[in-house]
């Protein structure tokens, strides 16, 4: 019978962990943070409005490339994601963490994007706030 009663308690434990771990990854991580532009100064703030984006489109030699010119973005898409779909026809996955940009006009997988020839930031497109005769440049790699 003692033995018994150790098993029961044992399945009890293991359930109780279980519901816990349930618990914390369905209720407590339900509506995650999105991405934290650290010490970014006005990019840090969504814009109105932005003038004057520059968007290149590298297709890194499967079709020519594209780029379009004085560009605005009105009513807070004002994002590196809004100039690209307000441009081109693309296809994404929309993720917990960000959009994945996962075709752009018919070139599929692999893309990234710059802004003012820097280096790739580490964030997705729809967190990465454009300020007024920003350069976008999504590539093909």
């Amino acid at each position: 019978m003692e033995k018994k009663i150790k098993y029961i308690f044992l399945v009890l434990i293991g359930i109780s962990c279980f519901s816990l771990l349930f618990l914390f990854n369905s209720i407590l991580l339900q509506n995650p943070e999105p991405p934290i532009n650290q010490d970014n100064g006005e990019r840090d703030v969504k814009q109105y409005s932005v003038e004057n984006i520059t968007l290149t489109i590298d297709y890194s030699g499967i079709k020519p490339n594209e780029k379009f010119e004085n560009i605005n973005l009105t009513n807070y898409e004002t994002t590196a994601y809004h100039i690209l779909l307000n441009c081109c026809e693309i296809v994404i996955i929309d993720y917990d963490w960000g959009v994945y940009v996962k075709e752009i006009n018919g070139v599929g997988v692999g893309w990234i994007y710059t802004i003012n020839n820097g280096v790739p930031p580490s964030m997705p497109s729809n967190y990465f706030n454009l300020l007024d005769n920003d350069t976008v440049k999504w590539t093909h790699v």
